[in-house]
Parts: C-alpha cells; structure tokens; sequence
C-alpha cells in the first residue's frame, strides 16, 4: 500500500474556516474548477422547521444537514494535482482550505444517525476514549 503525503505548502493554512462553504453531495462530479455554489445551489436549498435542509441537484432531490467538526479537530479540503498511475506510488495532496463546519446531503432519504459522516464523527469521540490513558486503578489490591 502505497503512502499518502498532505502539504500544506509555502504559506500555512490560512483561517478560512467562518468563510467557508464545504457541500458533501452522493455523487461524483467530472470536474476541477471553481463552481459559484452561492448563486447555483445555496440560492435554492431551504431549511425546515426540524433544521433539515431540502434542495435538489440537477433534478434530483437532497435532503441534508450541517454538523460542526469536533472541538480540537479542523475539517481539511485537500486537492490532488497528479494522480499516480498505480496503487504503489505515493500520492500527495495539498491543503486547500480548512473548514469548521460542512453540509452533507442525501438522495431523497432523510439524514440520520446511520450516515457515514454521522458515524465518522462519532467515531472520534469512540477512538479517543479507546486509546486514551487510564486514570487511576482498575483493580483494587
């Protein structure tokens, strides 16, 4: 398995985060450029009453929800110039822009507990539990 290097490049990573708009769609889209999210996608997406978010991309219906990244974590945007032409070669990714907060949709199908990104987050406050130190005695003598 091949390694996988971030950069942060020459300047360090600048503190974009209250600025930022990160969008987690169920798809894959084709391209490499700037897409004017406010004017073609926020424009269109509402909040209802329970704080869910419903929108639509391309005709097809989104239902999402923002989450915060945890206390001490930053969400990264990482971008990768070159991909290498085996799964042996390293890869290198630059950072492109840190995030505090992001948005995730869905098809058609309410968020929930069971998302993938849900489950990852609680995932972190799980890891640092399992691999914190233990204080005090576990058996008493």
């Amino acid at each position: 398995m091949a390694s996988i290097r971030i950069q942060t490049g020459k300047h360090q990573i600048q503190d974009n985060s209250k600025d930022s708009n990160v969008q987690s769609l169920p798809c894959r889209i084709h391209a490499d450029c700037d897409a004017s999210v406010a004017q073609y996608f926020d424009n269109y997406v509402k909040t209802k009453e329970d704080g869910t978010l419903s929108g639509s991309f391309r005709g097809y219906p989104l239902r999402g929800k923002k989450v915060q990244v945890p206390e001490g974590y930053s969400g990264l945007v990482l971008h990768e110039s070159s991909r290498p032409s085996d799964d042996k070669e390293e890869r290198t990714f630059h950072v492109a822009g840190k995030f505090e907060e992001m948005t995730f949709w869905n098809w058609d199908k309410a968020t929930g507990d069971g998302d993938g990104i849900t489950r990852a987050l609680e995932w972190i406050e799980i890891a640092k539990a399992l691999h914190s130190p233990i204080e005090g005695e576990l058996f008493e003598t």
